[in-house]
């Protein structure tokens, strides 16, 4: 399920915050729910080439418990093709 576009999720620079946001998640559920510490979903909000750059599995459970797809989640414009 991707993110409805919506005026009022424009002002979060993440996709997974918006995401989150969204879905009616705190940080915190999430967390819980995922499996993935608090501390870093926070820190992919705040910078969102950390999550591009963490495990896919990472990535995986994060999507998995917000009920959408990785590409939902990722800038893809900002993975690097090496």
């Amino acid at each position: 399920m991707k993110l409805v576009e919506e005026p009022r999720f424009d002002k979060y620079k993440s996709k997974l915050k918006r995401q989150r946001i969204y879905r009616g998640f705190t940080q915190e559920s999430l967390a819980d729910l995922s499996g993935v510490n608090i501390k870093s979903i926070a820190a992919y909000e705040q910078n969102p080439d950390k999550l591009v750059a963490a495990s896919t599995g990472t990535v995986y459970k994060l999507a998995n418990s917000l009920g959408c797809n990785i590409e939902d989640l990722l800038d893809v414009e900002n993975i690097r093709r090496d």
